[in-house]
């Protein structure tokens, strides 16, 4: 007896681990945004933050319209242009996008696959940015699309 419900523990235990293996592996099938932050200094700080992007996609899709009405004064007019730039980055080639260098910094917008790639390289820090350009997309809709005028 006390076998058959050691059994049935490990069955509900392998469906538990199950059920969370497919969860994970749900939320990344649309991609990840990745942010790496590396300071540059004795005893700086590493910085690595994954997270799935449709985690972020659903997170903006939960914050409260009168929130966004604020976050939006600056940035509404430039959201049809963003939306734009992410349908046409989808079809266009693999590559280096911008590059801007002087002195002490270094800086390079690049694509690769279905991912922007942000790079930059200064004298206190490196970060290093990935972001899907379908989360792109569809964070410049939903905020197009969020009622209230602004």
């Amino acid at each position: 007896m006390a076998s058959r419900g050691r059994l049935l523990i490990q069955r509900i235990l392998l469906v538990i681990v199950g059920v969370a293996l497919l969860t994970g592996l749900v939320a990344y099938s649309q991609g990840a945004v990745i942010v790496y932050v590396h300071e540059k200094k004795p005893e700086g700080h590493r910085i690595w933050v994954p997270a799935p992007a449709l985690l972020v996609d659903l997170g903006v899709r939960f914050v409260p319209e009168e929130r966004l009405r604020d976050a939006l004064q600056d940035l509404r007019p430039w959201l049809p242009a963003i939306e734009a730039a992410g349908h046409e980055l989808e079809r266009s080639p693999d590559g280096l996008l911008v590059e801007v260098k002087d002195r002490t910094d270094h800086v390079m917008v690049s694509k690769g696959g279905d991912v922007l790639r942000v790079d930059v390289d200064s004298e206190t820090e490196t970060v290093h940015v990935s972001v899907p350009i379908s989360l792109i997309e569809s964070v410049a809709e939903r905020l197009g699309t969020s009622g209230g005028a602004v």
